[in-house]
This record gives structure tokens, C-alpha cells and sequence, in this order.
């Protein structure tokens, strides 16, 4: 499967939010086993990112990004979290 410039770009974010949170995580801004995982963080910011790129595209939310990239993004996301903290909570 081929995906999109936007969809490359959404896909680079979620790693790039992954290597955010877990950084946030190891420095303590997030705490491990607090309210919300660090992935849930995430998560959030991944539908934070395709909000506002499909605002400044000027196309309706959820009509950007296909279902594929959204979940490579929120795997690879996960993924380098993982790596970089060394577990989930």
C-alpha cells in the first residue's frame, strides 16, 4: 500500500509524538502510573495533528488520513515509546 504525502507526514508525527511522550515520561511530566498511560498521550495528539491538518488542508476531519496510516502511525508511536521507556506503565 502507497500512502499519501499527508499521510507519510501523519505517520512521522506518531513517531515524533512517541519519542515526545517518552521523553515527557522520563523526565516525570507524565507519571508511569498515573490516571492516563503515557500511550493514551499519544493517542491524543495523534487525533490533535490529523484535526488540525485536515483544518488547514480545508477538508472535513477524518477525510485526510486513512485507516491504514492511523494505525502505523499509533503503532510505530506506541513503539518507540516502548522502546525508549521501557514499558507501557
Amino acid at each position: 500500500m502507497r500512502f499519501t504525502k499527508p499521510e507519510q507526514f501523519f505517520i512521522a508525527a506518531g513517531v515524533g509524538l512517541g519519542a515526545a511522550a517518552s521523553l515527557a515520561a522520563n523526565t516525570g511530566w507524565i507519571t508511569k502510573g498515573g490516571t492516563f498511560p503515557p500511550f493514551v498521550y499519544v493517542l491524543l495528539a495523534l487525533a490533535l495533528v490529523e484535526v488540525a491538518a485536515s483544518l488547514l488542508m480545508r477538508q472535513p476531519p477524518g477525510t485526510l488520513i486513512a485507516m491504514p496510516a492511523r494505525i502505523l502511525a499509533f503503532a510505530l508511536g506506541v513503539g518507540v515509546l516502548l522502546l525508549l521507556t521501557g514499558g507501557l506503565a
